[in-house]
């Protein structure tokens, strides 16, 4: 039967393995720019000179595989903490805080790139969307963790 552990174990297997894709794509982003530039249709173009465009995209997707990880191990650290039982901590509000200003800078350098691309700008948006959404999640456990403590402290 699925249960809260197995569920939690799934999360960090699968935490581990979208760390292990970051890196393993790492190694083909220029061949990945290369391929985007020859295929990108006039349609998508953004204000700036598509020939142009492999070294920006090859940086934006770097900065972006880095920023991943460093999420990633966000997240590994989050549900390592609640594996532990260890929820409303100011370890998990930190992990929490990281990931949503991650996920902004992500959108922010997507967003840059989107002068070359234009569905870029629309993914940068999204991706600070998230952001924020994340923020809006770290505020609540922000708010657990103070609540908590002052449970803790009550007899």
């Amino acid at each position: 039967m699925w249960n809260k552990d197995k569920s939690l174990f799934l999360s960090r297997i699968l935490t581990v393995v979208a760390a292990g894709v970051a890196i393993f794509v790492a190694f083909f982003i220029p061949t990945l720019s290369e391929w985007y530039q020859y295929m990108m249709t006039v349609e998508a173009a953004g204000i700036l000179d598509r020939s142009s465009m492999f070294i920006p995209m090859c940086v934006t997707l770097y900065v972006c595989d880095a920023l991943a990880l460093a999420a990633l191990w966000n997240l590994h650290l989050l549900l390592g903490n609640i594996s532990k039982d260890q929820v409303f901590i100011p370890k998990n509000t930190s992990c929490l805080r990281r990931i949503s200003w991650i996920c902004i800078a992500v959108g922010v350098v997507l967003m840059i790139f989107g002068l070359w691309s234009s569905i870029f700008a629309f993914i940068g948006m999204v991706a600070i969307m998230f952001g924020l959404i994340m923020r809006v999640l770290k505020n609540v456990f922000e708010k657990a963790v103070e609540i908590k403590s002052e449970n803790d402290f009550t007899i």
